[in-house]
């Protein structure tokens, strides 16, 4: 055990076993329904054993089947076989739905992905449901998602994004290149687990939308069992000219309640399941079986590391983790509730609409808290401008994520001695009077792998058929000059030669560095002057 992992797990394909009392597997918990309880526990308390065979390093988590991010796969040190490691027939399987996803996404950098149409649909849905029968989920999720977007572009919708269909078109091909680890594909996860009567506790809301017939909340949810977090996302059609706000669908149904009631409430229930992305979907024609209480002070006594009181700490235990393109695609993985020490003074960027504060956790470190302006939720930077200055501020559920060498929270709510507060779901209110905040100015090294992700984007959207080779020659010399020398030879070399493979190389190497850029370059103390309003 250790500060950020107070209570030993495993983390099987189907659940998460705790070991809250040392030396005693009696109080041993888990999300497996009864009947399976016990064979859960039994694997878990072997996986440790196997663990100190073969001198795996000690630590709070271990993993079975998978390997989520932050934990210390079991088994597979010093070269040791895994536990549970595929068949071989099993792999060859695999391989199959993968190779189909290589082919139709080299034929869709050849010619094009404006080439949108009914066939392409048809193509990629008969991928997705290969990936999804050989129990590759994350492919199948990216899969997915490019269908989304291509179903946007063929409708001119406004949710089609160029640079999101190159990186998903990236993604599909770096985990086919890393087919055969389980990490990259999802394999060692189970698509549905049932779980048994479970107690949840709410974390926020967070409200989305496209168009003005379309509007999406999803509420955060900590299973303090398994010490993570899940997600519970209703998708909500309104009729045409009736759009509505944060504020109007706080008072909309889900699972028999009030989705703002919901977003604050510990919730208990017999009918729940959680996908491999971790999602939660309540079994039809069972809602009844899910009672909610209030909240009290549950976020208190969350475990770790659902509850931070050392930012930093979370953030450098997370260094370790895969690239974005091939690490599991898991809802929620950056959700958090951070223990607040001290609220600093607030600041407002007009040029963004962003509001910005600094939080000071238990350890001193500096959070930047930084929410802005949503059409569709009118309320929110008043609301959290209120209640971050009641001085009475305890903790702040949100996003954390790194940007600029330093902690930033995308806050879903904020609790304080008057109870809950919800900036989505806030109705609009009279302006609050901010200090203004400078301009800040732009990174070089970002503008230039920003313009190499849209060189790239507009190469697969026009096809590598039709390439030219000045067309890649402004990226390539805005990286140069940036002295990103790697990024540029990529870009020449498939202006030279412009193959799928090419285009390949370069996606992944640019995307994985604009990533670990964009968290990792060092930034001012987010406590400066200018978070200060000076």
């Amino acid at each position: 055990m250790d500060a950020e992992h107070p209570a030993p797990s495993v983390e099987l394909p189907s659940c998460t076993v705790r070991f809250p009392v040392p030396h005693s597997l009696n109080f041993a918990l888990s999300g497996a329904t009864s009947a399976r309880h016990g064979e859960m526990v039994t694997l878990a308390a072997w996986a440790f054993r196997a663990a100190e065979q073969d001198g795996t390093p000690s630590g709070a988590t271990r993993t079975m089947g998978g390997e989520p991010t932050g934990t210390t796969r079991t088994g597979a040190a010093k070269g040791t076989a895994e536990p549970t490691a595929e068949p071989t027939a099993g792999r060859a399987a695999a391989a199959d739905p993968m190779a189909a996803v290589t082919t139709l996404v080299e034929e869709l950098l050849r010619t094009g992905t404006a080439r949108s149409g009914p066939v392409l649909l048809a193509q990629l849905a008969r991928v997705e449901a290969g990936l999804t029968s050989a129990s590759a989920h994350w492919p199948a999720a990216a899969a997915a998602e490019l269908r989304d977007q291509a179903q946007a572009y063929a409708d001119r919708d406004t949710r089609y994004d160029p640079d999101r269909v190159a990186g998903l078109l990236a993604e599909l091909l770096a985990r086919a290149r890393a087919a055969d680890r389980p990490l990259a594909l999802g394999t060692g996860e189970s698509a549905v687990t049932q779980l048994r009567r479970t107690r949840l506790v709410a974390l926020g809301c967070r409200v989305s939308g496209r168009g003005e017939r379309e509007r999406s909340t999803e509420v955060y949810l900590a299973q303090p069992d398994a010490g993570i977090v899940l997600v519970l996302r209703k998708q909500w059609a309104l009729p045409e000219g009736r759009g509505a706000t944060g504020a109007e669908l706080a008072a909309r149904r889900l699972l028999g309640h009030s989705v703002r009631a919901l977003a604050g409430a510990n919730l208990v229930s017999e009918s729940l399941s959680r996908s491999a992305g971790r999602t939660v979907t309540v079994e039809r024609g069972r809602i009844a079986s899910t009672s909610i209480t209030p909240l009290g002070d549950a976020w208190a006594s969350l475990p770790a590391p659902v509850l931070l009181h050392d930012a930093a700490a979370r953030l450098r235990a997370l260094g370790g983790r895969p690239p974005r393109l091939v690490r599991p695609r898991v809802e929620a993985e950056n959700a958090h509730v951070l223990a607040v020490a001290e609220v600093g003074p607030l600041g407002y960027d007009p040029a963004r609409q962003r509001l910005e504060a600094v939080l000071r956790d238990g350890a001193g470190t500096a959070v930047l808290v930084a929410a802005e302006h949503d059409v569709l939720c009118p309320g929110r930077i008043d609301a959290l401008a209120a209640a971050l200055e009641s001085g009475t501020v305890t903790h702040v559920s949100g996003l954390l994520r790194q940007a600029a060498g330093r902690p930033v929270l995308d806050p879903l709510a904020v609790r304080t001695a008057a109870g809950l507060v919800h900036p989505d779901l806030a109705a609009e209110g009279d302006p609050h009077p901010f200090t203004a905040l400078p301009p800040t100015g732009g990174d070089p090294l970002t503008e230039a792998l920003t313009a190499a992700r849209t060189a790239l984007a507009e190469l697969a959207r026009t096809g590598l058929d039709t390439a030219l080779p000045h067309h890649l020659a402004p990226a390539s010399a805005h990286l140069r000059r940036t002295g990103l020398r790697t990024g540029a030879a990529l870009l020449d070399t498939l202006a030279a030669d412009p193959l799928p493979a090419r285009w390949a190389d370069a996606a992944i190497h640019l995307l994985t560095a604009l990533d670990l850029h964009q968290e990792e370059r060092p930034g001012p103390d987010p406590g400066a002057p200018r978070h200060h309003g000076g």
